[in-house]
């Protein structure tokens, strides 16, 4: 539990620092454009939603960035300052690091 509030404060820094994007169509629109280092789903992420990721990469042969399960809808868009989201990238490389590293912790 200690870990998963450590995880959401810092992905709530890397959000204040303007390294994270959210959204489906944000977060596309960045893996298009090769600025997403680490992907974090919601653990109720709807089977549309990450259908529609997965088919994007398979489709269009884009390499997904790492993506890591974890938390709530709620807890992602709280941490972040916004409504509920079910996709959050990491757009800087020393963030991305951190997180992956104590994601790992976490499973």
């Amino acid at each position: 539990m200690r870990n998963e509030v450590n995880i959401l404060r810092f992905l709530g820094l890397a959000a204040r620092a303007g390294k994270v994007t959210s959204g489906y169509d944000q977060v596309e629109a960045a893996i298009r454009n090769g600025n997403v280092k680490l992907l974090i789903l919601s653990a109720d992420i709807s089977k549309n939603t990450l259908s529609r990721l997965l088919d994007m990469g398979s489709r269009e042969n884009i390499d997904l960035p790492d993506a890591y399960s974890f938390g709530t809808k709620a807890s992602l868009g709280q941490a972040i300052g916004k409504p509920d989201r079910a996709i959050v990238a990491v757009t800087d490389t020393g963030f991305a690091d951190k997180l992956s590293e104590m994601l790992s912790l976490e499973d």
